[in-house]
């Protein structure tokens, strides 16, 4: 094995891409093979950007929920295919807007299959009248339930399970997960993956020693001056729905050194590098399968454009369809999700190869570098650089 090539692209982030920091964990077999970290976590402060550095996953964060969601369906928790009703009531209740404008009962109910595959019909408009109300009946701090039932108030996009839209189902669903578990949305990822795995740093909030290590967002960022448009300090998203709201789709903080852990044993068909098993190879199978039909990847294709070409869509992640399609050197049946700032989880089974990327600059075209860190993380795997 030889990451040479990779660490040197990484190295050039800083001054020709933009991006203050970076990190990298590669894995085999469970095993974390290789790391590189370059720029800084904290420009300002000189501080390097390293294996505890922390940052928001943003939509990162979907990997943990949906792979809680797969814990809890192993144990009979949760069901796949039964109505998301069955735990939360006002979701047998939901209307769908039809193409003329008119709305009418849902002919079909929402599963808990169609909330991880992103094919309920919901949006991602927080600005929703009942989602609105609800934050000014609760003075800006209503709970996840709460926001749960108020977007089931609001009509659906289409009936589910009959098209995609990237959306707020992984919020709903960690909602569902709650209600099925009954324990906290937080406790269930905690006892049912953050533990496991010894992800001790994966959160929605932080203690005052995590605080120190917690990167700023950068936006704008100007490698050349390392001056940026804004510099955030942000604990956690919460999608504006206030402090006490927990995304299920958005809202966790982590480090390279917890979240390689995830892909590490998602790569490794369910099992972590001591030889624990986390998921049953039938689950890492499941929840890479495609669950889009032809009318349902015509929407995908159009939310991924040409940097997810290739991919479609399974429990909660992309899944490679085909690599010629996507120039990857990953094998069909890759599967894993990014998030707004860049981030970027890869497992591919067929291979036993993990990769967490991660950096934290909000202004840069990260998607069209996802692909290049993959094949230069390979090649060094492959030893053909």
């Amino acid at each position: 094995m030889n990451f040479t090539a990779l660490d040197r692209y990484l190295d050039t982030f800083y001054e020709e891409k933009n991006v203050p920091g970076v990190g990298c964990a590669v894995s085999i077999g469970g095993e974390i093979v290789h790391r590189h970290f370059a720029g800084f976590a904290n420009v300002e402060r000189q501080i390097p950007f390293a294996e505890d550095t922390l940052f928001n996953l943003y939509s990162a964060t979907k990997l943990s929920t949906c792979t809680a969601a797969m814990r809890l369906t192993e144990q009979g928790i949760l069901s796949l295919d039964a109505p998301a009703s069955d735990y939360i009531p006002e979701l047998g209740k939901v209307t769908v807007r039809r193409e003329d404008g008119s709305v009418s009962p849902a002919q079909n109910p929402i599963l808990v299959r169609h909330l991880m595959s992103m094919s309920a019909g919901f949006s991602y408009d927080s600005s929703a009248k009942p989602v609105q109300d609800l934050l000014r009946e609760t003075g800006g701090k209503p709970t996840t339930l709460q926001v749960v039932r108020a977007l089931a108030e609001e009509p659906l996009l289409f009936e589910p399970g009959t098209r995609f839209r990237y959306s707020f189902c992984h919020d709903v669903l960690a909602a569902v997960m709650e209600a099925a578990a009954g324990i906290p949305y937080p406790e269930v990822l905690k006892r049912e993956l953050f533990d496991p795995l010894g992800m001790t740093d994966t959160a929605f909030t932080l203690n005052d020693e995590q605080r120190e290590r917690l990167a700023p967002e950068y936006h704008g960022f100007d490698g050349k001056t390392g001056k940026a448009r804004e510099v955030i300090k942000k604990e956690g998203v919460n999608m504006g729905m206030g402090p006490l709201y927990r995304s299920g789709g958005g809202g966790l903080i982590s480090c390279v050194r917890d979240y390689e852990k995830l892909a590490a044993m998602l790569a490794n068909r369910g099992v972590t590098a001591e030889g624990r098993r986390i998921l049953p190879e039938a689950a890492i199978d499941e929840m890479r399968t495609c669950q889009l039909d032809p009318e349902a990847m015509k929407d995908f294709d159009a939310l991924g454009g040409w940097s997810k070409a290739g991919y479609g869509y399974g429990l909660g992640v992309r899944t490679l369809l085909d690599p010629e399609r996507n120039h990857s050197l990953s094998a069909k049946g890759e599967f894993g999700w990014d998030g707004a700032l860049g981030c970027y989880l890869l497992a591919d089974p067929e291979r036993g190869v993990g990769i967490f990327y991660a950096q934290q600059e909000g202004g840069s075209p990260w998607y069209t570098w996802h692909g290049m860190i993959r094949n230069y993380a390979y090649a060094g795997v492959l030893g053909s650089e």
